[in-house]
């Protein structure tokens, strides 16, 4: 009888200490956002001075044929496809990978291609990125173009890189 006893408690007590947890996350979750105190965020530019000269290298380039957008996350133009738990490490695995440039179809609104930077860096996390964006780009049948920021760039042979013809 005690030990039925005890094990109501319990149970009622693990009960009432999960409903508590979930009232707090509830309220958290609806308070609105406000910038915690002592915190201080400001602007910062999206583009170095190099990648800036080459983004407009890359307008003039695809002139009215693309429309070009720079610091795209990877998610935002590709659809992953699977059953949920593969869904969700797919979609984890790509989640913080940005692309430097996009040349997206004006028309369809499709990315059609993709300009990478090639970075100096060897660190490993930074292959590894490169890997995940080179692998998902692969998989949508996105092409890739890749840029030394060390090279300067004539029109007529980033036109050439890109492979864009004037028949486009």
């Amino acid at each position: 009888m005690k030990l039925l006893l005890a094990g109501a408690v319990i149970a009622v007590s693990i009960g009432f200490w999960r409903y508590l947890r979930r009232m707090r996350r509830r309220k958290k979750q609806a308070a609105p956002f406000a910038v915690p105190h002592g915190a201080t965020i400001s602007s910062v530019p999206l583009l170095a001075q190099e990648e800036v000269a080459l983004y407009n290298l890359l307008q003039m380039a695809v002139q009215e044929r693309y429309l070009v957008f720079s610091q795209v996350p990877l998610w935002s133009f590709v659809e992953v496809e699977a059953g949920e738990t593969v869904r969700s490490d797919v979609l984890r695995q790509i989640a913080l990978k940005r692309v430097d440039f996009v040349l997206v179809h004006p028309g369809s609104c499709q990315v059609e291609q993709v300009v990478q930077i090639e970075h100096e860096s060897s660190q490993s996390h930074q292959a590894e990125r490169q890997r995940v964006i080179e692998s998902v780009l692969d998989a949508a049948g996105i092409k890739l173009t890749k840029l030394s920021l060390r090279e300067s760039h004539s029109l007529p042979d980033l036109v050439a890189q890109l492979g864009i013809t004037a028949e486009e």
